[in-house]
């Protein structure tokens, strides 16, 4: 069986879209299927500040670079690129849907319960999103990353729920807990002092909600002696440095960008508390993670988090500051939740582990393959 894979762009620095697909690949390698990867380059990358290149390269020029691709299955892996699937030669075809934020944010779904009007973001019509979207239609099956997402498509889409499979991402096995040694190590190298509690937050769009983080930071300040401080990961934002200097937070907040991700377990390791309070997610990656190496996790209640959590996180409103404060100030002094973790999460995370994801891939692509009937039936339904 031949599967090929559509990647982004390189230049859309979609670096989650890569590590999805490097995982995915390398969990199947040793199958008997016969993979290929195709990541298109352009040399009007070197211009991909300009949205109307990029746009130029993934609507106009990617689709025409298709017409050598031949594959039993093809595997479109980033669901902006869905459009591609009218150029795709004969075969079966699925896509990855991993969310459907810019349409519910579009819709004033992300805002819900902002009494404050601090959400504040573009709420024009994602057209190239939204047209990108209308394909999904022509693929045989769907694959949502979680339930939520799956839940969404039906909802929003109208798609189909025989349609739609749910395989959620893998999760490397380094992810898991390691030595105070390494960790250690780890701390000295990015200056990170191991007196300090450490409440961990992750990327730079807006629906990550850090606004309400570093309020509970600056909650917990006021309330406690002890040496707590922020750490944010990944890209620069300038709306996150702008709401640190507006709350007077500079002391408080540290940024790093761990670019190897074999590195990640360690940072994990080394905090105290991830705390995730998204206005949405279709998954949420840092959760699994974070509950792999044993470290505490606090999240809203939104999207897909409470599903990927599996009861071992507390979930609150993501404008609930109160509330999410009490529950990360439980999370750094007293050891509950960290048992808990420890005891269940092993066996929790197992699902979302290669073995278990490549089997549920393998075994979708064969019944794909099984079906020569109409694009979304499969054997049996």
């Amino acid at each position: 069986m031949k599967v090929s894979y559509y990647r982004c762009f390189a230049s859309d620095q979609r670096i989650s879209m890569q590590v999805y697909a490097d995982a995915l690949m390398k969990a199947l390698d040793s199958s008997c299927l016969e993979l290929r990867s195709f990541q298109p380059c352009s040399r009007l990358e070197a211009l991909s500040s300009s949205r109307l290149v990029m746009r130029y390269l993934r609507y106009f020029r990617y689709p025409r670079m298709l017409s050598t691709c031949n594959a039993d299955i093809h595997h479109i892996i980033d669901h902006g690129y869905a459009h591609l699937v009218a150029n795709l030669s004969p075969g079966k075809r699925c896509i990855t849907v991993h969310d459907l934020i810019p349409m519910l944010a579009w819709k004033g779904l992300l805002n819900q319960g902002d009494k404050k009007g601090d959400i504040v973001y573009q709420t024009h019509k994602p057209r190239l999103n939204l047209y990108s979207l209308s394909f999904l239609s022509k693929f045989d099956q769907i694959i949502a990353v979680s339930q939520s997402t799956a839940d969404d498509l039906v909802e929003y889409l109208g798609l189909q729920p025989q349609r739609i499979s749910v395989i959620p991402p893998i999760i490397d096995r380094h992810f898991s807990p390691v030595s105070d040694q390494r960790v250690d190590q780890f701390a000295e190298q990015h200056k990170l002092r191991r007196d300090i509690k450490w409440i961990m937050v992750s990327g730079q769009e807006f629906y990550k909600n850090h606004l309400t983080s570093l309020r509970v930071l600056k909650e917990l300040d006021a309330q406690s002696d002890a040496k707590i401080k922020l750490l944010k990961t990944g890209l620069p934002s300038a709306h996150f440095d702008t709401a640190v200097a507006e709350l007077g937070l500079q002391g408080l907040v540290r940024q790093i960008f761990v670019e190897d991700q074999a590195q990640l377990p360690l940072l994990y390791n080394l905090v105290d508390c991830l705390l995730f309070p998204s206005l949405y997610e279709g998954f949420g990656m840092p959760v699994i993670e974070a509950l792999a190496c044993g470290t505490p996790v606090i999240i809203s209640d939104r999207g897909s988090l409470p599903e990927v959590a599996g009861g071992l996180a507390p979930a609150y409103n993501p404008f609930d500051i109160d509330g999410l404060s009490k529950a990360v100030h439980s999370s750094l002094f007293q050891d509950d939740q960290k048992l808990k973790i420890a005891a269940q999460a092993p066996a929790w995370v197992r699902q979302f582990q290669a073995d278990r994801v490549a089997a549920s891939m393998q075994n979708l692509y064969q019944k794909m393959l099984a079906c020569q009937d109409q694009p979304g039936q499969m054997p049996g339904m």
